[in-house]
């Protein structure tokens, strides 16, 4: 299993952060990607038009008090299998946001470092 991890502080407010997070579909909108959704909370499958061919997600978790989400990849041009990506919001000092994103996989075809 590969993973990948990322984090970054914003410079929002928790609450206000997790609005466009929290926003299974908004969130891709919200950096300008047309996106088309089926169904409404865990289970929704949100199809994002980029590319050659669609990558369709699927929420898997959502918990509005722990401001974290999780989702996975059911098709799309990425070489992997099993996809699994969580999105965790934290509070930080002075009215910031920590967003932490991981993802794990299996590679699909190719090596794990070139999957990475």
């Amino acid at each position: 299993m590969a993973s990948v991890r990322e984090e970054g502080e914003l410079g929002a407010a928790i609450d206000e952060v997790w609005k466009i997070v929290g926003d299974f579909p908004g969130f891709v909108e919200a950096m300008g990607v047309p996106v088309e959704v089926e169904g409404e909370g865990v289970g929704a499958t949100r199809t994002i038009a980029m590319g050659p061919s669609p990558t369709i997600e699927r929420l898997e978790k959502l918990d509005n008090d722990a401001k974290m989400l999780q989702y996975s990849l059911i098709r799309g041009p990425l070489p992997v299998e099993n996809y699994l990506a969580t999105m965790q919001l934290s509070a930080v000092e002075g009215g910031r946001t920590r967003l932490e994103w991981s993802s794990d996989f299996e590679p699909a075809g190719i090596s794990e470092a070139d999957a990475i």
